[in-house]
């Protein structure tokens, strides 16, 4: 007793004045856990900073020690402006965590993304197993061969082409009446924008947009964003777990905290209704040439290519999140771009006036300045501009930079596209 009081008796004779001092042998042990614990984290970072390969990769100091900036970005939304920033600064390889590089040199790319290659995709938290986030490439390639008919150049030209041209009628139509009916005359073209591009991906899945999509059902942009809430929810979770708490206590109190804190409630009502998997995957265009087996819910299109009626409908929410809301924003960007260039517009007029009806693909293949203004703008303002992460398996060479294994490998697609060494003058 007299040794453990004298023990105490000399740390409170050395502690700093106006610091408290345990008194306990369990507030000794508690301090000295805390020490041993911040001590261990500063070694463990300045390892992943300066132990590894990735030292070599060029990119802002702290992300050598921490990935926290490339999260609040994240939580900000602005992940793409943050990243494309760096690759302005650093060049087209930069290290914007301790385990993650961003690449944005084409041959990189190819190298990480191409067929057959040993880059593997991962299950990311928060998102469920269906198409885009299978990481065994014989899996994908099964999906894929399910799918194929569906998506094939000859099936969306004949089957699809023109519900897509009636689409485009309903869309016009609804601008032409808020602008007529509204004060102000001003028409929301971002909101029917973001249908009509939800509506294409429902019109590809279940071939009836015309009558049960979106636009036919008045619904807002909110039922085409709410994967965008979820990511931005997930972020929050990444980012701080207490901060993502307080938000969602708050949530009550705001609709625009509630939208990124409590969004997997009306998600869940959405798949909720997806998941009645047996009546929906057979509504969809995808089986209409296959055979179904009520034993086991499968559908076979033949005796090696078959699909649960689980996985279409994890497949069918996936296909109207990818497939709507990039097509409603990179067409808004693109009407944006056109009104900015009123003399790009009236060339652009000029030439589409020539056209006969019907509009088709064929009709407008050789028309140069639509084309160029398309792909420009997908070249720009593409709505694909998620993060494309890929973990390298073993150690790799990318752009002279060996690259340790397990590291993920992000290739943003705003940043290739705007790659100077690719593109001349590629911010025009």
């Amino acid at each position: 007793m007299d040794s453990r009081q004298s023990l105490i008796e000399t740390l409170q004779r050395h502690a700093p004045k106006g610091y408290p001092m345990a008194t306990s042998v369990p507030g000794i042990v508690l301090f000295g856990i805390a020490l041993i614990s911040i001590a261990w984290s500063l070694v463990y970072r300045f390892r992943l900073a300066y132990s590894t390969t990735l030292r070599k990769v060029p990119g802002a100091w702290h992300a050598k020690f921490s990935g926290l900036a490339l999260k609040a970005n994240d939580v900000a939304g602005s992940r793409w402006y943050y990243v494309q920033a760096l690759h302005k600064k650093y060049g087209p390889i930069v290290r914007i965590a301790p385990h993650e590089v961003a690449i944005s040199d084409p041959k990189t790319v190819s190298k990480v993304h191409a067929l057959g290659t040993d880059f593997r995709k991962r299950q990311q938290p928060g998102t469920p197993f269906n198409i885009f986030s299978i990481s065994d490439p014989k899996a994908h390639r099964l999906r894929q061969r399910f799918y194929a008919k569906a998506f094939s150049d000859e099936t969306l030209k004949s089957s699809t082409e023109p519900a897509v041209r009636e689409l485009v009628q309903i869309a016009v139509a609804g601008i032409k009446r808020d602008a007529t009916e509204n004060n102000g005359h001003v028409a929301d073209v971002y909101k029917w924008c973001m249908l009509f591009g939800s509506d294409v991906a429902f019109q590809v899945i279940y071939g009836n947009a015309n009558t049960d999509g979106l636009m036919a059902k008045n619904k807002s942009t909110d039922e085409v964003i709410m994967g965008a809430y979820l990511q931005r929810m997930n972020a929050w979770v990444n980012f701080c777990f207490p901060l993502f708490l307080l938000g969602r206590w708050l949530s009550p109190f705001s609709s625009y905290l509630h939208n990124i804190f409590r969004v997997e409630g009306r998600y869940a009502d959405f798949w909720q209704e997806g998941q009645r998997q047996r009546d929906i995957a057979a509504r969809t265009t995808f089986v209409k040439n296959s055979r179904y087996s009520k034993n086991d819910g499968v559908f076979a299109v033949s005796d090696e290519v078959k699909l649960s009626d689980m996985d279409i409908a994890h497949d069918i929410t996936t296909f109207l999140g990818a497939g709507g809301e990039p097509v409603g924003a990179s067409l808004i960007f693109l009407i944006w771009q056109i009104l900015k260039m009123p003399h790009l517009q009236q060339e652009l007029e000029a030439e589409v006036a020539e056209l006969t009806e019907p509009v088709t693909d064929a009709t407008t293949a050789p028309l140069p300045i639509l084309n160029a203004v398309i792909l420009e703008t997908l070249r720009l303002y593409g709505g694909g501009v998620t993060q494309l992460p890929r973990y390298a398996p073993v150690a790799t060479n990318l752009g002279g930079y060996i690259i340790p294994p397990g590291t993920a490998v992000t290739t943003h697609t705003g940043a290739l596209h705007r790659n100077p060494s690719a593109w001349y003058d590629p911010e025009t």
